[in-house]
């Protein structure tokens, strides 16, 4: 329609790829080459195809149909339009032109975005289902034994079980209370979850397995020592994920919210339910049932005793990790020295990776290489580079001149980025009301009734029977001047609606104290504005100009106001009355180009929201694909540190409040003591949390993982693995008793217990993660495969070696805080005491704490 309906088209949207470039060509220079061909459909918004298929001109006849059965057609014709257009994209030989395309997730249906986000959600099922067999082979493979008494694969089986179930029910909640599964949740948390939970397992089962018999008691010795540390890393895990709920990104927020539920029930699950599995297990090794076949049980004759001892702390620590960490010097000597600097290396890495950082995911890393949609973002960002956007406005005082005059001065000052096509000033709803209600009015020019006048000037308000008519004001603002032909030639674009002197009607000169014969002030601008209008007359004139013209700005109407055409059942004039105050109002399509990087994206954005956001008085938002998904590359460094910061700080706080209090409780110890202790033990939890999350960062990035929300989300989750291990190192060392003088000895006593169930976690977890790998996105394969491969490593190695070796160097006082104890140990921390008699020893110790038990009820 020659731009009458949009404007003048910008052929930066439409051509690409052009020799000589757009702008340079003309009738003498005409375009030798031109690679790309762009077209543009505007499809119709799901409420607009409900009123749409009311019309009488609907071949087949009005029909009726629902907002959300609009919204599966508009899906429906999204997808079908689609794939017809593209159809042969990947084939050299169907024709000589390659059809590519996309469709936007806008007007009430997903697009081609939405449609992949979908598939790419749901794709993790098959590579789940391998992580979790991997992971099961694993547990059954180091929980297996010969004895078939002393096997625990029943077990085993059931742990797991437990923990997938309260994976999956903790996601049915989340999906009750309304937290949709996005991306993040899909493919982190299963992997994550998971990888915690089976660590509580093990943690559990061995010790269990290092109680002397299969009593009742000792049942209860060995949940009594996990108890504490399971419900810490719990805590502190469920502590950050709540906070993470105060950040104001959805990917973020909600993936956090399921986190929360997740170790929530898992927690539960390992405390409340497997403990009753392995209670019912005791008791079947207690009567010599073969494990997994429990209806066979032993001979009587291959009877063993039950207190007889086995190796507790298994091949692992025994050959490998002691003779290394805890050995004689000078091998300690060198194997802390070669930990503390690999330590520091690693962070140091990670630092300098954080400073090589690169921020952002364009489409064309988004779409794996078998999609139509690859091949379109690589064109888009080569060739056309452009996205349609939109500006918008809140309640404003509308009536106001200086409102009115502001919203046309926003709406050209976004215009003028370099980033921005060019568009009429008149395609502003404002500005062309505005004009409508002067003698510039062109309305009357093209009249569906020749008997009806249809400007502002010409419409009677009933109210005091004055007419919609403005007036025009000096050029206060520096808006742009409507351009004029010379005559010779036409614009290819008309640009303000301000004009000179010269091209003002004489009558409104007059009005403006100007003779129009001998006018002064030649070079002053005139802007057209109406003012002292009530509100009911700013509806009234806005129907009418509504009714006249077409409207625009989507202004909200009063429903069931709109004449119905008398001729055509079904189709409405639009003439509906519309609601004053307006509480809302857009502006025209236009179209963000030339961005063909992510710096030349945020720069728009940059520059474009800065007219909105930096208004003293009126304030706009923009909208589009730029801004609903690069927008965020503006924060993503902030949200990382706000994130990291809180999760670090949260586990800080709550480490040392559980640590504090669980000690006053106890008594054994000054509350100084406690206090120092506990702020001690807070701090190093806090500092491997930090030193990991750095150099998962850091080797990320130098891995070529950009900062995004989905790697900021892989990112934040090593800190749950990080407190996994460091709780439960520090724990220990902080309660073996106090006949264990020397830190090496301390460290000794935790890591006998912990080696094992600790190094089967890392590797079960690797393992499953490792199933990413084999992805057929690569976006998956960059934004979570790579950050978790990196997280399970560095943390298991900053958790359980670095750590340990940094505590053989605090044997002060302040950390002693176990409980003292009465028998002796046989030179293996860990082990009850023994002597010539057991059971008198247990028996002497009873006596002793009695008395402590009942001041603690009494208490």
């Amino acid at each position: 329609d020659e731009g009458v309906s949009v404007g003048a088209i910008d052929r930066n949207l439409l051509i690409g790829g052009v020799t000589p470039a757009i702008g340079q060509y003309n009738y003498e220079n005409p375009i030798q080459h031109a690679s790309v061909l762009q077209n543009i459909y505007i499809l119709a918004r799901f409420d607009t195809i409900v009123k749409r298929v009311k019309n009488c001109n609907r071949p087949g006849g009005p029909i009726e149909i629902s907002d959300d059965e609009a919204k599966d057609v508009l899906f429906k014709f999204k997808e079908a339009f689609e794939e017809n257009w593209v159809k042969g994209w990947d084939d050299p030989n169907d024709g000589q032109v390659q059809f590519v395309g996309f469709s936007d997730d806008q007007g009430g249906a997903v697009g081609t975005t939405g449609r992949l986000l979908e598939e790419i959600t749901l794709d993790n099922g098959t590579l789940m289902a391998i992580s979790i067999a991997i992971i099961v082979v694993f547990s059954v493979a180091f929980l297996f034994s010969f004895d078939p008494v002393e096997s625990r694969v029943l077990l085993t089986l059931f742990g797991v079980a437990l923990v997938l179930i309260s994976f999956f029910a903790a996601l049915g909640v989340g999906i009750l209370i309304g937290i949709k599964i996005n991306v993040n949740i899909a493919w982190t948390l299963p992997f994550i979850i998971l990888g915690l939970g089976v660590d509580d397992m093990y943690i559990v089962m061995l010790a269990l397995k290092k109680q002397r018999d299969y009593s009742t008691d000792s049942f209860m010795a060995g949940m009594r020592e996990v108890v504490i540390p399971v419900t810490m890393t719990s805590l502190v895990n469920a502590a950050m994920f709540a906070v993470m709920n105060l950040v104001d990104v959805p990917a973020v927020s909600k993936t956090a919210q399921m986190a929360l539920i997740a170790v929530i029930f898992l927690y539960l699950i390992i405390i409340l339910s497997f403990p009753a599995y392995c209670y019912l297990d005791m008791k079947r090794q207690q009567a010599r049932r073969y494990d997994v076949l429990v209806c066979l049980k032993k001979k009587d004759g291959e009877e063993q005793d039950e207190e007889t001892e086995v190796d507790e702390n298994g091949f692992l620590y025994n050959y490998l990790y002691k003779p290394l960490v805890l050995g004689p010097n000078p091998v300690r000597l060198l194997v802390h020295a070669f930990i503390l600097l690999g330590g520091l290396a690693m962070f140091g890495v990670g630092i300098y990776g954080i400073t090589e950082r690169n921020v952002g995911l364009g489409l064309e890393d988004f779409f794996p290489e078998f999609h139509q949609a690859k091949t379109w973002a690589i064109v888009r960002t080569e060739e056309l580079a452009s996205w349609s956007i939109g500006m918008n406005w809140g309640r404003l005082d509308y009536t106001a001149p200086e409102a009115q005059l502001g919203m046309v001065g926003q709406f050209e000052n976004v215009i003028k980025s370099p980033f921005i096509a060019e568009v009429d000033t008149k395609q502003l709803w404002m500005a062309d009301f505005m004009v409508w209600t002067t003698r510039q009015c062109s309305a009357n020019f093209d009249r569906a009734d020749p008997t009806v006048l249809e400007c502002g000037m010409d419409q009677v308000y009933p109210g005091d029977n004055s007419t919609c008519s403005g007036e025009w004001v000096f050029n206060s603002m520096n808006l742009r001047e409507k351009k004029f032909s010379n005559g010779l030639t036409c614009n290819e674009n008309e640009g303000g609606i301000c004009r000179p002197t010269l091209e003002m009607h004489p009558d409104d000169l007059v009005a403006l104290g100007i003779d129009p014969i001998n006018p002064t002030n030649v070079s002053a601008s005139w802007c057209p504005v109406f003012n002292g209008w009530s509100q009911d007359k700013f509806a009234f004139c806005l129907r009418r100009w509504s009714n006249f013209t077409g409207g625009g700005g989507d202004l909200v109407t009063v429903p069931n106001t709109a004449t119905e055409n008398p001729s055509c059942t079904g189709e409405f004039l639009p003439d509906a009355e519309i609601k004053t105050p307006l509480v809302f109002s857009r502006g025209p399509t236009m179209f963000a180009i030339d961005l063909k990087s992510h710096d030349d994206t945020l720069e728009m954005i940059r520059g474009t929201r800065s007219v909105c956001d930096d208004h003293p008085r009126l304030h706009c938002w923009l909208t589009g694909i730029p801004f609903d998904y690069w927008e965020q590359y503006l924060w993503v460094e902030d949200l990382l540190l706000q994130i990291s910061a809180a999760s670090v700080g949260v586990g800080f706080v709550v480490a040392f409040i559980f640590l504090a209090c669980k000690l006053m409780y106890e008594g054994h110890h000054g509350t100084g003591q406690i206090i120092v202790g506990s702020l001690i033990g807070a701090a190093l939890i806090s500092l491997m949390t930090l030193l990991s999350l750095i150099s998962v960062i850091g080797i990320s990035v130098l891995a070529g993982v950009n900062l995004t929300a989905f790697s900021d989300m892989s990112f934040v989750l090593s800190v749950g693995f990080s407190v996994e291990y460091a709780v439960h190192v520090l724990h220990r060392f902080l309660e073996a008793p106090l006949s264990i003088d020397s830190a090496v000895d301390r460290v000794d006593y935790a890591m006998s217990f912990l080696t094992l169930p600790t190094f089967m976690s890392f590797v079960s977890s690797t393992v499953g993660v490792a199933c990413l790998a084999f992805t057929d996105f690569e976006f998956n394969e960059v934004f979570f495969f790579r950050p978790l491969i990196i997280v399970m490593p560095t943390t298991y190695f900053f958790g359980c070696w670095f750590l340990p070796v940094l505590l053989t160097m605090m044997g002060f006082d302040a950390l002693k805080l176990g409980a003292p104890d009465h028998g002796y140990y046989d030179g293996q921390p860990g082990k009850q005491p023994v002597g010539d008699d057991f059971e008198a020893e247990k028996s002497m110790e009873d006596e002793v704490e009695k008395p402590m038990e009942e001041d603690k009820r009494a208490a």
